[in-house]
């Protein structure tokens, strides 16, 4: 709970939750209590700020002061890989577990990667994730990954995540996952962010991590709460991020010799050549230069499918933005929030009575359309576990037993 003071953690603790941030002022707090309420208490929170100019540093200095198992740092300004190598050489875990600044964690999140790691001997363990978006005051959720091969604990194999990880590749884009990494197994072979990439960092560096080795087991109970938002970095792809992508798509070819692994990586350039096209064609249109933007797609097929979605996503969001209502002042007051099979007597209070969920799909769906939460009450058969997946809100109100 916030205001409770938390004991510095052993020498070398379980895991370490690395956070990097640079002006996510609206989110950090969020995130950085989600990290301070997991059940594994065994952690350390190294969050590093990379010269910050809105008010992230002074709201991690408090919880740091608040709790012994927080440390803030200063980032290098070099670039988004550089903050996140500066976190890795900070941590003193025998465990890394990666949480954006905007984002957040389930309580039970950690314990359970490190439990699914001492289980099966991986090197890396990722979860599902809920992602999510709060638009005029209410949440609005999905599960990431929800396919019927993500419904049951498997291996990701360097293949297959290869494969997962092109451009427009459709279906679940597991370089999104945020991994527990073995830091040891890291260290052992050297393997670090490249300086080069902006995005796609987290998928660089889990691709070499798997042809030096590493074993890759995803859970598909959803734990992680990732964060979709105007300012969220995959939203803003720009020509420069995907030269790097390209700079650095060479990293795999030069670990492995695998004929499916290499050829898979070539279909992975190939599209990001074709997301070049497309955003150099969006510049051209942005800067009214049709012509150029015709031959900036040329006959790359999949450039121009690109773009053809570009306008599509356009129009839905612009008939969103027409057709959307505000949510009325009174709907968006905080309200009690009662996860089990029946309410609580409870006058005077806004109650929103929602099912113990059932399956990893209710889980990702139980805060979809809630509004700002007063307080949580848990009802049997729900649990507190239910609890947790009530998100944002609710992190920082009280988590209350009923009875």
């Amino acid at each position: 709970m916030l205001g409770l003071e938390e004991g510095a953690p052993a020498m070398r603790p379980a895991v370490s939750i690395l956070i990097v941030a640079r002006n996510t002022g609206p989110f950090i707090g969020d995130a950085i209590l989600s990290a301070r309420q997991q059940t594994c208490r065994d952690i350390e929170i190294v969050v590093v700020d990379d010269a910050s100019t809105d008010d992230t540093r002074a709201i991690a200095e408090r919880h740091a002061a608040q709790d012994a198992r927080v440390r803030v740092l200063d980032g290098p300004q070099a670039g988004l890989a550089a903050v996140r190598n500066a976190s890795l050489s900070a941590a003193r875990g025998r465990w890394a577990a990666i949480l954006d600044s905007d984002d957040l964690l389930h309580p039970a999140h950690v314990a359970r990667l490190v439990a699914a790691a001492e289980r099966t001997g991986a090197t890396l363990v990722s979860a599902n994730m809920v992602s999510f978006n709060v638009d005029e005051g209410l949440t609005r959720t999905a599960l990431f990954a929800d396919a019927p091969e993500w419904r049951q604990e498997r291996d990701i194999d360097l293949l297959a995540f290869v494969r997962s990880n092109g451009v427009a590749a459709g279906g679940v884009s597991t370089g999104y996952l945020k991994p527990l990494f073995s830091l040891d197994f890291l260290r052992a072979h050297g393997l670090e962010y490249d300086l080069r990439l902006r995005i796609g960092e987290d998928y660089d560096l889990v691709a070499r991590a798997l042809a030096k080795g590493a074993r890759y087991v995803f859970l598909p109970r959803p734990t992680y709460f990732y964060r979709r938002h105007a300012a969220s970095t995959s939203h803003r792809t720009s020509l420069r991020d995907l030269d790097g992508l390209m700079a650095a798509a060479d990293a795999l070819p030069r670990l492995t010799g695998d004929a499916a692994v290499l050829s898979a990586v070539a279909h992975r350039t190939a599209g990001i050549a074709s997301a070049q096209a497309h955003v150099r064609s969006l510049d051209a249109l942005k800067a009214r230069r049709p012509a150029a933007a015709i031959r900036a797609l040329g006959t790359d097929v999949a450039a121009w499918r690109l773009m053809a979605r570009s306008f599509a996503e356009g129009g839905v969001k612009r008939v969103a933005r027409l057709t959307r209502r505000s949510v009325a002042a009174g709907d968006a007051t905080p309200a009690v929030l009662v996860v089990g099979d029946e309410a609580p007597g409870m006058p005077g209070h806004r109650v929103i009575v929602r099912a113990a969920p059932a399956d990893d799909a209710a889980r990702a769906a139980l805060a979809d359309g809630l509004p700002p939460l007063e307080r949580i009450v848990v009802v049997p058969p729900a649990t507190q576990d239910d609890a947790g997946y009530a998100m944002a809100p609710a992190l920082t109100r009280v988590i209350q037993p009923h009875g």
